[in-house]
Order: C-alpha cells, then structure tokens, then sequence
C-alpha cells in the first residue's frame, strides 16, 4: 500500500494555477521604496516632499523651476511658415516638364483647388509616382502654400 497522498489532477491543476498566479503577483508589483518598507505606507505627496528635500533633488528642482520660466514664452523659428497660408487639396490634373529649358528648373505642375501649384526640382521619385497615380486613378494630394502655389508635399493615396 502506498503512503503518499493521491491527488485529483484537477485539483493539482488549481493549485498549480494558484500558485502561480501568486508568483506573477509578486514579481509584478512595483519596487518599494526604501522609506516605505522602513515607516510603513506613506502618502505620495508626503515621499514626494521627503525626496525633494534630499540635496541632489533640490539642485534638480531648482533647474527644472528655471526652465519652466523659460518656456514661458512662445517658440518662433526664424523662417517658419505661417500655418494659415498652407493649404491642401486633391490633385485632378497633372503637367510635368520633364525637360525643362536649359538654365530652368524642372517643375511638376499640379491642378489643385482650381488653380496650378508648381513642385520645383521635384525628385525622379516624385515624377514617377504621381505620373502612376494618376495612370491608375490613384489620388494625388497636395499641400502648399496659398500665398505663392508652391507645393510643399504630395501624397499619394493608393488605396
């Protein structure tokens, strides 16, 4: 006769779940800092005052308070253009001068909004794709800017 305890396999199968639920718990959960598992649970604004007293974090505080006074003031990049003269629109149209004159820059031409936005120096890349697009029915999307018709970007949606 055998001594050693019979398990139900559904019941090992529980325990086992159990068990191991318990170990993910555990290795889960957040580190303790060191003044908590010393005086007990403390509130976070309380640890976050403890810690702001320490040296090293109050020279940090003290750059952090100092940059935030610098930031203050809005950020204007020299030569950044004005959000409200760019615009956008599908492209129905296309002229490409792929052999410009000598001396001129090659100009992909598009037909937006009911008027012609010019690409200057577009890429072979950008040739080849909205010449496909529009061979195959695809949208071309332009952005440019409204005060002078020069395209910024072009899209190309190939759904």
């Amino acid at each position: 006769m055998s001594t050693t305890p019979q398990m139900n396999p559904s019941t090992m199968s529980q325990q086992y779940g159990q068990q191991q639920y318990a170990q993910q718990g555990a290795s889960t959960a957040p580190p303790q800092m060191g003044l908590q598992s010393q005086q007990g649970h403390i509130p976070l604004a309380q640890e976050m005052q403890q810690l702001s007293q320490q040296q090293p974090y109050q020279h940090l505080l003290q750059q952090l308070a100092g940059q935030q006074h610098q930031q203050q003031q809005p950020l204007v990049l020299p030569g950044a253009v004005d959000s409200q003269a760019i615009t956008t629109g599908i492209a129905t149209k296309f002229w490409d001068v792929v052999t410009p004159l000598p001396g001129q820059p090659s100009i992909l031409y598009l037909f937006i909004n009911n008027g012609w936005r010019r690409l200057v120096n577009p890429n072979a890349v950008t040739h080849d794709q909205v010449q496909e697009a529009f061979a195959f029915g695809q949208q071309v999307i332009g952005i440019y800017e409204s005060t002078n018709d020069i395209i910024q970007a072009v899209i190309v949606n190939k759904q």
